[in-house]
């Protein structure tokens, strides 16, 4: 049995100050899992399920558009335009079924209709099932009780769970918050009773826990559409030619119908504004009408949000967020500890990809998954 767990927003320098706990415990480190970007969780999760990035599993950030109609499409609740068939047919679910092993999964994003996994519980099924409002440490513990079933079952052969609760509270209290320090030794309590549960199945396993992204302290917000509607880009906006979509974040996805010439010129503006570190521009042709034309990275400290006048802001209360390039801000990163019968023991190891967890599972299983990564060959313990 394999279970992967998903510490939802924990960068790998808030978790080493905990990592020496794992390690007396028997787990391997990896110090620093790459994360993609933008660095935030649908886009995360999706890469590390698929193997993949964003070109082929086309899941860009938690929001994106319809290129022909600048329409804003959140993706929580596992939005059924972009969770179709050839997302499901790219993960790691789909490998498995095809060489006839069973799956659960708990609370990760995209999975809705998945028909690969054989138990699935969304995170929006368990929350419209609890009365009223629902805490983070509620969702995290119904993940918790689920994840331990689906062990104790002895039914599936690969249990992949997440766990939002470290996430939610940094970004309404802060990264090193008391709520948010406590959240997390909660979670390192679950992580230690599914151990308990995996070791008492008497059966071989691998537990695998990771972070999709870290997080950082907020300061000064940047609306871009805001600065569009008073550009002479302004009629461009209005006839929904072009639009920022974001969510709160490090980052901006930018959408637009115009001609390369004409988004060139807005991203060379955009480039010199202050608030702004680069400006990426997608290359290539793609079919999905969903795919940007570029993505705006902003300096570290300052959150993006994709009002469009006379829209008010939603975040500014938030304490903290990601969606930056990791390769810029450091702390966009996580980190992965593992343990079990085909694991290296005691191995420490400085960095590796979030692309590279779903092809090194599947060499776990001794199966075949094309995609982009490659198996973490330091961590699986090699026999004669």
């Amino acid at each position: 049995m394999n279970v992967l767990i998903s510490l939802d927003g924990l960068s790998h320098q808030n978790f080493e100050r905990s990592s020496q706990q794992f390690i007396r415990n028997g787990f391997s480190y990896c110090k620093k899992l790459i994360t993609t970007f933008p660095s935030v969780t649908f886009h995360a999760h999706a890469t590390a399920m698929t193997g993949s990035n964003h070109d082929k599993h086309l899941v860009f950030d938690n929001v994106v558009s319809r290129s022909g109609t600048m329409e804003r499409i959140e993706l929580y609740g596992d939005h059924e335009i972009i969770c179709n068939e050839a997302l499901h047919e790219q993960t790691l679910f789909y490998s498995l079924a095809a060489n006839e092993r069973k799956s659960c999964c708990i609370h990760w994003p995209m999975t809705s209709g998945n028909p690969y996994i054989h138990h699935l519980v969304t995170e929006s099924s368990s929350k419209k099932k609890m009365q009223g409002t629902v805490s983070v440490d509620e969702i995290d513990t119904v993940a918790l009780h689920e994840t331990i079933q689906a062990i104790e079952s002895a039914t599936y052969d690969f249990i992949a769970a997440r766990f939002i609760g470290y996430d939610a509270l940094s970004h309404q209290y802060g990264k090193d918050s008391m709520e948010a320090a406590h959240c997390l030794e909660m979670l390192f309590e679950h992580i230690g009773q599914i151990d308990n549960a995996l070791k008492k199945s008497h059966r071989p396993y691998n537990l695998i826990v990771f972070s999709d992204h870290g997080q950082s302290d907020v300061r000064t917000f940047f609306y871009p559409n805001e600065i569009l509607a008073q550009s002479r880009w302004q009629q461009n906006l209005h006839n929904n030619q072009i639009r920022f979509v974001g969510d709160g974040s490090g980052s901006l996805l930018f959408y637009s119908s115009l001609e390369h010439q004409k988004n060139r010129e807005i991203m060379d503006y955009f480039s010199a504004l202050p608030q702004v570190n680069l400006f990426y521009a997608l290359e290539g042709e793609s079919s999905s009408e969903y795919r940007p034309v570029g993505i705006l990275d902003l300096n570290h400290t300052v959150c993006g949000e994709d009002i469009v006048p006379p829209e008010q802001p939603k975040y500014k209360n938030m304490k903290s967020l990601h969606g930056y390039h990791p390769a810029n801000v450091d702390e966009m990163n996580g980190f992965m500890v593992c343990k079990g019968d085909q694991i290296a023991i005691n191995k420490i190891m400085d960095e590796t990809n979030i692309e590279n967890i779903a092809p090194t599972i599947a060499a776990l299983f001794q199966i075949s998954h094309p995609c982009d990564g490659r198996k973490i060959k330091d961590m699986i313990r090699e026999y004669d």
